[in-house]
């Protein structure tokens, strides 16, 4: 949403007929039939002004958003299926003509026939248009680098392995690269069912001199299987969460980000493989272009296969300091009060929550207060049998004072980068299978692809959680086939609940979101190039956005990264065997305490 976008719609939304109905849609409110036909022809209009400039998605993204409001809270589906044929929607319309929530007509049982050829070719879900065609597109293009950008859960695991699948049987060496080691179990496991018809390495050190492999890496391990074999390198290179790329340095140790490890293994392998091809996954990268290295030999191209629309629009509420109760639009930018003078956050939370419910905090230390603090607040589970089971379970295994098993007994888990990873898997599977566990608190660990069911949100710190982290966190609400399953569908799951909760203990003093709420006004957000060996990184801009006092020290580094990332990629590979594994070992293995090695490493 540009700033034109924004002005305009907060201006609409304060004429006084439009701002009494679209805050009674907004509340669920009973509107009467002139009132109902006055937004529906709103609707239209904002469709029209998309129509003719289709910069303008946010008056598409509000047109879809009042129909389904307006469909949901009057079993009125007839706009909505209107809308969703007509926009490409067709999970939306295949679901609404299989479960006969509009009278079919003759030309309705040829579009119903229709949609089934928008069906996933792997796991037999119906695609949006513009999925389907991005996706289409995306497999039959031939280039050396492309990405697919995304909304999350609009099948970008699907299509790499689809992708997989066509490269056919060649010898190839195959990497997939996830951000974390609590990926490397579900990326794995989703590999292997596809039956790829190759060797799955989860870890460099299981490369035994295959010719052919699929290697599910963090961007470490891949990086050390380059350090170690120095005559092998990538054909494919899959970037899951290719937004990370944009990651910079950091001035709180030595230790490199993200950002620069990937970097380096698109670099170092481009060396080893001028052919190599790339897969840039995501759902937050505005410009693919952003991505192009600094140290790139020749011209470097990245084509861009987008998915603009998201079918899911969250509904916003927030629970101030003074316990009272907000909603909130983000299209008219308006808080709309709903109730006052609770008794606090978790009576809240207890009242508001649902089957499976994730409380977004900050720091490893809080998010185990705010899970000890809400367990004291629920009744106690562990007399139910699934939840005793797994209570003994980590009493023999780990500990009978590991400290989950307090949080356990109320039906909560909680999940930071301090908890052992495979303790960490156990509880994500735990809490997937086992109805009683109803709660999960965690940080960041989640924004990093994790599929967990999740059906309602809690953000109960927002310091350092930008725009895109944002949307990236709300986006693992209700994922798509947890709406259109093959039991049963979910409209209501459309609009996921998405609560920011301001308090005195789990956040600053003065709690209040309404910033937070600013950035979400727009699903689309400037790229921030932070990494310093990415084409488009600017210093000067980007030192100027540090405190004073830490300008120059930040620059130093900046300049340091980018004199050892050069180095790397003038490695003389006509050195000794002992020259190369000392060297390697302090530019791959080795990640920390970069100044002090930098006067030891001589090329």
């Amino acid at each position: 949403m540009n700033t034109q976008e924004k002005g305009n719609l907060t201006r609409i939304g304060k004429a006084e007929e439009f701002k009494k109905v679209i805050e009674k849609l907004t509340l669920d409110l009973e509107i009467n039939e002139k009132e109902k036909s006055y937004i529906l022809s709103c609707a239209i209009l904002f469709l029209k002004e998309y129509e003719r400039d289709k910069r303008l998605t946010s008056y598409a993204d509000f047109a879809y958003y009042i129909i389904l409001k307006y469909s949901l809270a009057y079993q009125d589906f007839k706009p909505l299926y209107d809308f969703s044929v007509n926009f490409g929607f067709y999970p939306i319309s295949n679901a609404l003509l299989k479960l006969d929530l509009v009278n079919k007509k003759i030309e309705d049982v040829v579009i119903e026939s229709r949609i089934e050829e928008f069906k996933n070719r792997k796991d037999e879900y119906i695609e949006t248009l513009e999925q389907f065609k991005e996706s289409h597109n995306f497999l039959e293009e031939e280039c050396n680098e492309k990405s697919y950008i995304a909304p999350t859960s609009f099948g970008k695991s699907s299509i790499i392995e689809e992708y997989i699948k066509r490269l056919g049987n060649h010898n190839l060496k195959i990497a997939i690269i996830v951000p974390t080691k609590s990926l490397l179990v579900q990326t794995h496991k989703m590999i292997k069912n596809a039956e790829l018809g190759k060797k799955i390495l989860i870890h460099n050190e299981m490369y035994n001199k295959e010719e052919s492999f699929i290697g599910v890496f963090t961007q470490e391990r891949a990086l050390r299987l380059l350090a170690k074999e120095f005559d092998i390198s990538y054909d494919i290179l899959s970037i899951d969460e290719a937004h990370n790329l944009f990651d910079g340095v950091s001035l709180k140790d030595d230790d490199l980000e993200r950002g620069i490890l990937l970097t380096r293994l698109l670099s170092l392998n481009k060396k080893r493989n001028n052919e190599h091809k790339i897969v840039y996954l995501s759902p937050l990268i505005e410009n693919v272009n952003n991505l192009k290295l600094r140290e790139y030999v020749g011209e470097q191209e990245i084509t861009s296969h987008m998915i603009h629309f998201n079918i899911k629009e969250p509904a916003y509420f927030e629970y101030t300091s003074g316990k009272d109760v907000y909603m909130y639009n983000r299209f008219v930018n308006e808080f709309y009060k709903i109730r006052e003078e609770l008794k606090g956050k978790f009576e809240y939370l207890k009242n508001t929550s649902k089957e499976k419910n994730f409380l977004y905090q900050a720091s490893p230390k809080e998010i185990e207060s705010l899970a000890v603090d809400l367990a004291g607040n629920l009744p106690d589970v562990s007399f139910e049998h699934e939840i005793n089971d797994l209570v003994k379970v980590l009493e023999r295994e780990v500990n009978p004072d590991f400290y989950v098993i307090k949080t356990l007994k109320s039906g909560i888990i909680y999940l930071h980068g301090k908890i052992p990873d495979v303790i960490k898997e156990y509880l994500e599977h735990k809490f997937s299978v086992l109805d009683k566990l109803r709660y999960v608190v965690a940080n960041t660990v989640i924004l990093e692809g994790i599929n967990l069911p999740i059906d309602n949100l809690y953000i109960f710190n927002t310091v350092g959680l930008q725009g895109k982290g944002m949307t990236n966190l709300i986006g693992r609400v209700n994922r798509l086939n947890e709406i259109f399953t093959k039991k049963s569908i979910h409209f209501d799951k459309l609009l996921p609940s998405v609560h920011f909760i301001n308090n005195e203990t789990h956040n600053k003093k003065t709690g209040n979101h309404n910033s937070a709420f600013l950035k979400l006004r727009s699903r689309i957000f400037k790229d921030e190039v932070k990494n310093p060996m990415l084409k488009e990184y600017d210093m000067e801009k980007d030192i100027s956005k540090k405190k004073i006092e830490n300008r120059e020290r930040y620059r130093e580094k900046i300049i340091l990264t980018q004199s050892l990332e050069k180095k790397v990629l003038e490695f003389n590979y006509q050195d000794t065997k002992e020259e190369k594994e000392k060297i390697f070992d302090y530019f791959i293995i080795s990640f920390k305490n970069l100044l002090q090695h930098y006067d030891n490493i001589v090329i």
